[in-house]
């Protein structure tokens, strides 16, 4: 078994929860995983296109622009510039929502490490960090710095949420693609349960305004499944409306209507230049960000 392997194991989200302060969950991910992988794959965070030049003989192949290649039978190579002081803004949802589990580690929960390793992974690179927690409206505001105290400012605030309330994705993300002027990368960490044309129409705002956006889209494995069987009743978790049903009858069409909300997604997130990752809260977490990030660097 390889060491990735056996950290992966080690990382498993059960094991996460019991861990003490998310500092520790945040130092035990990044620097006893990650830290282990060449920069170059989490450097994508700091670096904008700069333009083209043609290729020479000896430069990573990575790079070639196939696009132009396709459509000019000639050879160039994609030119990126590092950035200094990146600012990067952390979108969390907490609508009820996001309380889900039906295992040991809810959607939120899981939305939070996620936060937390991406805080101390940047803040490590001096890129500076803020947050921005919300559920129908704004409910906390970080604004971005790079220190070590800020660093535990963030991780504290992580650390004591509020309760959330419904969702009301898409007016949020217009309210905040607003606010913020200066060229950032937005981080946007949701389980997404809006209608995706409208919850988009709110990422392309960011995209007006230039911003690189990233989602990561956190979903419990029963809502991709749906694997109950027998009568249950189903409990909207932010308007408490009930619905009692048998779950095999139920399955073939909310599987296919997830099935169909997932592609929308996924197609309209490719469409508009936006990053999207999905992660199930049972995915071992080391490995989660381990794929993400290896995938995010072979695009640059």
């Amino acid at each position: 078994m390889s060491s990735g392997q056996q950290s992966s194991r080690l990382l498993d989200p059960k094991v996460l929860s019991k861990l003490s302060g998310l500092y520790l969950v945040a130092k035990t991910v990044v620097e006893g995983f990650i830290s282990g992988l060449h920069r170059s794959l989490y450097r994508g965070f700091s670096v904008e296109f700069a333009g083209h030049r043609e290729y020479v003989a000896g430069d990573d192949l990575r790079y070639l622009d196939w696009k132009v290649f396709g459509r000019t039978d000639r050879t160039y190579i994609r030119v990126f510039r590092e950035e200094t002081n990146v600012k990067t803004h952390l979108l969390l949802d907490i609508s009820r929502s996001m309380e889900y589990s039906s295992g040991p580690v809810s959607k939120k929960q899981y939305a939070i490490w996620l936060a937390a390793c991406l805080s101390y992974l940047m803040i490590s690179q001096k890129d500076a960090v803020g947050l921005v927690v919300f559920d129908t409206d704004i409910r906390r505001l970080v604004k971005p710095a790079s220190t070590t105290s800020h660093l535990h400012h963030l991780l504290s605030n992580l650390e004591h949420l509020p309760g959330g309330t419904t969702t009301s994705l898409s007016s949020v993300l217009h309210l905040i693609a607003s606010n913020i002027k200066r060229r950032s990368l937005i981080i946007l960490i949701s389980d997404l349960l809006d209608e995706p044309e409208e919850v988009i129409r709110g990422l392309v705002h960011f995209r007006h305004h230039h911003h690189e956006i990233i989602v990561f889209h956190i979903l419990d494995p029963a809502e991709l499944e749906f694997s109950f069987t027998g009568q249950f009743q189903f409990l909207d978790m932010e308007t408490g409306e009930r619905l009692d049903g048998d779950g095999l009858a139920l399955r073939a069409g909310y599987q296919k209507a997830m099935a169909n909300f997932l592609h929308r997604y996924q197609k309209q997130c490719a469409a508009n230049n936006i990053s999207y990752a999905r992660a199930i809260t049972r995915t071992p977490f080391d490995y989660f960000l381990y794929q993400y990030l290896s995938l995010r660097a072979r695009t640059f």
